[in-house]
C-alpha cells in the first residue's frame, strides 16, 4: 500500500476518484500520485477564484423548497441542515420510526455534486473496521495494526449514521476524534479525515458518558414529531404516489459543487482573505445576553440543559451563515433571532401537552433580552468597543503609543449610528507632538468613570472594563 499521505484538498476535486484513486488501490507510482494530487489542487484553486457567491447562496436557499417535493413538514429541519453544512458542523435527528429520516438525509446530500457519502446502519455488533476500514493484511503480518481507510468515513465528505444509538459505547467513542478534530488515531496510524458534515439519526435515546460526549459534537439537533392529522397524511400520500419514497435527482443548475460549500465554510471561518463577514461586537454582546438567559429559562423545563462556552462561541459561525443567506456580509440583530437553530433541539416539546417548543421559548427569551439591550445600549456599547480596542492593543501595542483614534473606525461598523459621534468626541485625535501614551490610560478611565447606569449588570461590566484598562497598560509597561 502506498505511504503517500493524500492532501485533503485533493480529495475535494470531483476528478479524484477517476485520476488518483486507481493509483492508490493498485499500489502505483508514488511520484505519479503526488503529481496528480497537485494538479487536482491547482484545479481547485482555479475553481475557487471563479465562484459566484450570490449564485451559491441562491441555490442554498432553494434547497429547502425543493426538499418539500419529497419529504413533508421538514422545512425548519432543512434550514437547520443547510446551516450545519455551511458551517461544517454535524446534525443529529431524533424521532419515532418511520418518519423518513433516511429519505430526508439522502435527498439533502443529493444536492451536493462531487461529494462522497459514507452510509452505515449501526448495530451493537458494528465494529471499528466497519467505520474506518479493514486491516491492511500485509502490515498485519508484520505486527502492525493499520486500517485501509479508502472508502471509509475518513475519506468521504459526508456521513449518514443511521440508528446511531444502536452502536456500542466503545465504537461510538472511537468516533469522537473524527467528528470533532477531523482526525483518526489508532496506534501508530494517524489520518486526517476529509469529513465535512455527518448526520446521525436515532429512534430512541440512551444516556451514558460516551453518548453525551458524542451528542455535544452534534451542534445541530432536531426532533421529528410524527404528524397524523388528515391534511398531513394526505400530503404524504401525494408525495409517495409521485416518487415511491425515492430520492429525487436534482436538476443540474440546482446542484452545489462540494468545493462551493467548502468555500462557504472557509469564508465563515475567516479562511478566505479576500472576503470577510463581520460581526459588530455589540451583536456578539446581545448574542451572549440571549444565550445566558435562554439557558436559565430552559432549566425550568430541563434541569440538565447546558449551553457550553464552546457552543456559544461557535454560534458566531451561525450568525455569519444567517447573514450570508440573507445576502449580507455584515451580521445584524436579525441574525441573532435565528440562533435557535443551534441553541435549541428543533421541535422539542417542553411540556406534556406539547404546546410549548424549545424554539418558541427561545423566541420569547430573545425578544425580552433585545428589549433589555435597547434600554442599556447607550451605556454598554461604548464599553464594549473599548474592550474590543484593548483586545487589539494587546496584540499590537503600537495602538496605545499614539493618540487614540481607534474608535472612529470601529464605530463605523456599529449597528447604532449615533455611537460614532459620541466616541469621536471623547477620543478625537490629539495634535500634541509631545504626546504621552499614559494619557490614553487616563482618557479611557475618565470616559469609563463618567458612564452611569441604573443596571447592576452594566455597572459590573463597567468595573471589569476599567480593571482591564489598568491591566493592559500595566502588562505592556506604558
Amino acid at each position: 500500500m502506498l505511504k503517500t499521505k493524500i492532501p485533503r484538498e485533493a480529495r475535494l476535486n470531483p476528478n479524484f476518484n477517476e485520476k488518483a484513486l486507481p493509483i492508490i488501490l493498485n499500489d502505483g507510482s508514488e511520484k505519479e500520485l503526488k503529481e496528480i494530487c497537485q494538479k487536482l489542487i491547482d484545479e481547485n484553486n482555479e475553481f475557487y477564484a471563479k465562484i459566484d457567491l450570490l449564485s451559491v447562496i441562491d441555490r442554498l436557499n432553494h434547497i429547502e423548497g425543493e426538499i418539500r417535493k419529497s419529504v413533508i413538514n421538514r422545512s425548519e429541519i432543512a434550514k437547520q441542515s443547510i446551516r450545519a453544512l455551511m458551517t461544517g458542523e454535524h446534525q443529529f435527528i431524533f424521532s419515532a420510526p418511520g418518519v423518513a429520516k433516511s429519505l430526508f438525509t439522502n435527498q439533502l446530500f443529493a444536492y451536493f455534486g462531487g461529494a462522497g457519502v459514507f452510509s452505515i446502519q449501526l448495530c451493537p455488533d458494528t465494529s471499528p473496521d466497519d467505520l474506518f476500514g479493514g486491516y491492511d493484511i500485509e502490515r498485519f503480518k508484520k505486527g502492525e495494526i493499520y486500517h485501509n481507510v479508502e472508502g471509509s468515513i475518513i475519506t468521504n465528505h459526508f456521513a449518514f449514521l443511521d440508528e446511531f444509538m444502536d452502536g456500542n459505547d466503545k465504537l461510538l467513542r472511537s468516533l469522537l476524534g473524527v467528528l470533532l478534530e477531523r482526525k483518526f488515531i489508532s496506534g501508530h496510524q494517524t489520518e486526517k479525515a476529509v469529513l465535512h458534515t455527518a448526520i446521525a439519526t436515532a429512534n430512541y435515546m440512551r444516556q451514558t458518558e460516551t453518548t453525551e460526549a458524542l451528542l455535544d459534537r452534534f451542534l445541530y439537533k432536531s426532533y421529528i414529531n410524527p404528524m397524523k392529522d388528515m391534511f398531513t397524511l394526505l400530503k404524504i400520500d401525494q408525495v409517495y404516489n409521485e416518487n415511491e419514497g425515492r430520492v429525487i435527482k436534482p436538476v443540474k443548475n440546482a446542484v452545489i459543487d462540494l468545493r462551493e460549500i467548502t468555500f462557504i465554510k472557509r469564508l465563515l471561518k475567516k479562511e478566505v482573505e479576500a472576503k470577510q463577514i463581520t460581526i459588530p461586537i455589540e451583536v456578539d454582546f446581545l448574542k451572549n445576553l440571549i444565550a445566558v438567559a435562554f439557558e436559565q429559562e430552559m432549566k425550568k423545563y430541563r434541569d440538565k440543559f447546558y449551553l457550553s462556552p464552546r457552543t456559544i462561541t461557535k454560534s458566531n459561525d451561525l450568525l455569519k451563515a444567517n447573514a450570508l443567506l440573507d445576502g449580507r456580509m455584515t451580521v445584524n440583530e436579525k441574525d441573532v433571532e435565528k440562533l435557535y437553530y443551534l441553541f435549541c433541539t428543533l421541535n422539542e416539546p417542553l411540556d406534556e401537552d406539547k404546546t410549548l417548543y424549545s424554539q418558541h421559548l427561545f423566541e420569547v427569551t430573545a425578544q425580552k433580552r433585545k428589549q433589555y439591550f435597547e434600554s442599556i445600549k447607550n451605556e454598554i456599547t461604548p464599553l464594549i468597543y473599548i474592550v474590543e480596542f484593548l483586545h487589539k492593543a494587546e496584540v499590537n501595542t503600537e495602538l496605545l503609543k499614539d493618540p487614540i483614534t481607534f474608535i472612529e473606525d470601529s464605530a463605523k461598523h456599529s449597528i447604532f449610528k449615533d455611537l460614532f459621534d459620541r466616541l469621536v468626541l471623547a477620543f478625537g485625535a490629539n495634535e500634541n507632538i509631545d504626546f504621552d501614551p499614559k494619557a490614553n490610560k487616563k482618557k479611557l478611565l475618565n470616559f469609563i468613570e463618567n458612564i452611569h447606569s441604573n443596571y447592576s449588570e452594566v455597572n459590573q461590566f463597567k468595573d471589569k472594563t476599567a480593571a482591564f484598562v489598568s491591566e493592559v497598560f500595566e502588562r505592556i509597561k506604558l
